[in-house]
């Protein structure tokens, strides 16, 4: 048995820089993200079984083809040759349908996990090109725990810095489809802020906490929040309650508050329901 938290990320900053024409990825969207891991996280269980089966405490996760995590080990079996039968089981915590690429990480840490039970030796590498194949979103949690994304366009750049940031995720009694975001891209609109988006990277590694807040943006709002009304409402919330920023994470739906200190967020954070206090990692 083999078994690890599988640790989440949220998006400090979101390009929607413009819809690929041609190519392997055509219908895909080039992005640009800054990536930040933190300390919200599922717990993957993999064992020996004499069939391949998935398990999960949330009834609305699939246990069967259609999961995410069935299909890394399919992929994994087929780059290795083995063809051991496993059980996975996830207890998950990270909201679905939030905006937090739950099943992104969950497939990503089955693949470390495989490569540990085999005995395989996966290059950074050929986790990226396995990961990529699973998702968009997967490729970045074999990273350290910051990295800047393009995503569809491949290109992913990790940087370190020392600024411990602190969250609070707020999660609304619905998700948001990420397929419903794209379909209403206001694209005459997005891709306008990319050089805030480098800009918050330096501002990470200087631990400039006033520089960093004011350059979060994420241009998903600008096609989910017209839809969703009640996002606006909360992030208006969680700046009146003392934030120093808002944003929504990745299409959405959980809407994020950004503080100077884990006590800033315990004294208000009594005034949500199903929220979540979080750091970075």
């Amino acid at each position: 048995m083999v078994s690890a938290v599988s640790y989440t990320r949220l998006t400090l900053a979101l390009d929607i820089v413009k819809k690929i024409g041609d190519g392997p990825y055509v219908g895909y969207h080039e992005l640009g993200i800054i990536k930040q891991r933190i300390s919200l996280g599922d717990t993957i269980t993999i064992t020996n079984a004499e069939t391949m089966g998935i398990s999960c405490n949330r009834p609305e996760v699939p246990l069967d083809q259609h999961n995410i995590c069935w299909k890394a080990v399919e992929i994994v079996q087929r780059e290795s040759g083995i063809r051991d039968m496993v059980h996975v089981d996830i207890n998950k915590v990270i909201p679905v349908q939030g905006g937090l690429a739950g099943g992104s990480t969950n497939a990503a840490t089955v693949l470390n996990l495989l490569d540990s039970l085999w005995s395989l030796g996966i290059s950074f590498e050929d986790k990226v090109r396995m990961g990529r194949e699973l998702g968009m979103d997967v490729p970045f949690y074999f990273t350290s725990g910051s990295a800047f994304d393009s995503e569809a366009t491949g290109v992913l750049e990790e940087f370190s810095h020392d600024m411990k940031l602190y969250f609070l995720l707020v999660v609304p009694p619905f998700g948001v489809s990420t397929a419903d975001a794209y379909k209403n891209i206001k694209y005459d609109a997005v891709g306008k802020k990319c050089e805030k988006t480098f800009q918050l990277r330096d501002a990470l590694m200087k631990k400039n906490y006033v520089e960093l807040v004011s350059l979060i943006h994420n241009d998903f709002e600008l096609s989910v929040f017209p839809q969703n009304p009640p996002l606006v409402a909360i992030r208006n919330q969680i700046l009146q309650a003392g934030a120093d920023a808002s944003f929504m994470s990745g299409s959405g739906s959980t809407m994020v508050g950004v503080f100077s200190s884990l006590a800033k967020i315990n004294e208000i954070s009594h005034l949500f329901s199903n929220c979540m206090v979080v750091e970075s990692l």
